[in-house]
């Protein structure tokens, strides 16, 4: 089995011969729930095309996106390896291929090779500084700027430059009303930066996009280049 996911990619040949015989090819669909607040991860979902959404729910019903998780990465990491509940709702931003593996087997390497837990630990700290950062960025960047990190970063954890994408997905990626985000994509498609028409965006100029990005972007991007080197460096 051939990984595109960057965790999968970093494994050791023992981690992965460990894992593979529980390692199964799924297709995640768009919007798929995959966890919820209160519960316990089953499975730990290491995406190869599909993107997720991490996403706070209060109690008014409203819903913010505080990460995605694509390629470079998995779902479900700190859920698994601990068996606490999850806090979050996570499901497909954007659906396509995935590797799934049962959260029992997943907590039991974590407990038998500290090699295994510390690569569990690096991939969790790089998506902490994503939602640390969404949270600064959220205060103090212009609604544009927002939503070219986030689209960069879709792109990013998907690997192509086009996907679909709804309006009233934006406008939960950057916490505003549908209203807002529609005016903000419109200005980034006037600027010829990205393509938009029913849901299918397409990045057109990522050069432009990220200039017009706001600087939490090259945070973020600085912890998924990190993450792909550790890959690559696993992998030579």
């Amino acid at each position: 089995m051939e990984h595109r996911n960057y965790f999968l990619a970093a494994l050791s040949r023992e981690d992965l011969a460990a894992l593979s015989p529980g390692l199964k090819e799924v297709v995640i669909a768009g919007q798929q729930l995959v966890s919820d607040p209160g519960r316990i991860a089953e499975f730990v979902y290491f995406p190869t095309g599909a993107c997720f959404s991490v996403v706070t729910l209060m109690s008014d019903g409203r819903a913010v996106e505080t990460s995605t998780i694509g390629r470079e990465s998995a779902v479900g990491l700190l859920s698994a390896a601990t068996a606490a509940v999850s806090t979050h709702r996570i499901f497909a931003q954007i659906g396509g291929g995935a590797v799934r593996l049962g959260a029992d087997l997943f907590r039991a390497r974590v407990l038998a090779n500290p090699a295994f837990a510390q690569l569990t630990l690096l991939h969790a700290r790089a998506n902490a500084v994503q939602a640390e950062q969404g949270v600064a960025c959220n205060a103090v960047h212009d609604l544009a700027a927002r939503l070219a990190r986030w689209l960069l970063m879709t792109e990013d954890r998907v690997g192509a430059a086009s996907f679909m994408l709804t309006q009233d997905y934006m406008a939960m990626m950057t916490g505003v009303q549908r209203s807002s985000v529609s005016s903000a994509a419109s200005s980034l498609k006037r600027s010829g930066l990205i393509d938009y028409s029913r849901g299918h965006l397409t990045i057109v100029d990522r050069a432009g996009l990220q200039r017009r990005a706001c600087e939490c972007y090259g945070v973020v991007d600085a912890q998924f280049q990190s993450l792909r080197r550790h890959a690559e460096l696993a992998s030579t």
